[in-house]
């Protein structure tokens, strides 16, 4: 599936583009021309100078940011030692945690306030899918693997 916005060619099961991020739409026209010239060439990395997995904020301050999971744990919270930090009052001190296990990344609810969604969902463990929409407070997120 090619994103809309940048171009770029996604897995077919997408929700997001890996490229910019873009919400893609299956049901939009495809009107880019094929290019069946040279089969020698090189794929280009989904996200160049980008590493994976990782999230991007999608609302909210700091909207458009790359952050790649470079830990087993990554904290999400308003708190200063946060690794993840989303500052605004919807957004508890310690609010989630995303953590790495073999078959995956999930995420893990801290006992938040407002609690923390995936795909519009309440949850307190999720197992999280290239694609997959988090909200915490009034930020959006997207993971990307």
């Amino acid at each position: 599936m090619f994103c809309q916005e940048c171009g770029y060619r996604n897995a077919a099961t997408a929700h997001y583009c890996a490229k910019c991020g873009t919400l893609l739409d299956p049901d939009a026209p495809d009107d880019t021309a094929t290019y069946t010239g040279d089969t020698d060439t090189q794929e280009v990395p989904a996200t160049p100078g980008h590493q994976l997995p990782a999230v991007v904020i999608r609302t909210g301050g700091r909207a458009g940011e790359h952050i790649p999971l470079l830990q087993p744990r990554e904290t999400i919270g308003r708190a200063g030692e946060a690794s993840i930090l989303l500052d605004d009052v919807t957004v508890s001190r310690r609010h989630a945690a995303i953590e790495a296990e073999a078959d995956g990344h999930y995420l893990v609810d801290l006992a938040s306030l407002n609690g923390t969604y995936v795909n519009h969902r309440r949850i307190e463990r999720a197992r999280l899918r290239d694609g997959d929409e988090v909200q915490i407070g009034k930020f959006k997120l997207t993971y990307l693997e």
